[in-house]
């Protein structure tokens, strides 16, 4: 019997969901990391709304839209923990690209959060 030509499809129904996140081990923080990390994240984000006018107004919002992408990449990309991994670098970039002050925190943060996913 001659397998038919839907047959790779049926291998791929086979495969679980979540195999393509083992690839992406080297990416994703060990859970001690990731706390300190998760800090690192909350001081860039308090920086960053501290650059506001209004700063008693602007730092709860920019928390809370840090909450906000953070629950929406780890809906988007179907793991959490690969959503927190992508949060690091994000927030690192942004506050990265703000330059001034933020620059050299937000870049340590991006290199710091590929070192702990790449040692842990």
């Amino acid at each position: 019997m001659t397998p038919g030509p839907l047959a790779p499809l049926a291998a791929l129904a086979l495969v679980p969901a979540r195999a393509w996140l083992d690839s992406l081990d080297l990416l994703v923080p060990g859970p001690t990391a990731t706390r300190w990390l998760l800090v690192a994240d909350l001081l860039c984000l308090v920086a960053l709304g501290a650059t506001g006018r209004w700063r008693l107004l602007v730092i709860p919002v920019t928390l809370g839209f840090g909450f906000a992408v953070l629950n929406l990449l780890g809906m988007a990309l179907n793991d959490f923990y690969l959503g927190l991994a992508l949060f690091h670098l994000v927030v690192g970039a942004t506050a990265g690209l703000m330059g001034g002050r933020l620059r050299w925190p937000g870049l340590g943060l991006v290199g710091l959060a590929l070192l702990l996913g790449a040692l842990t």
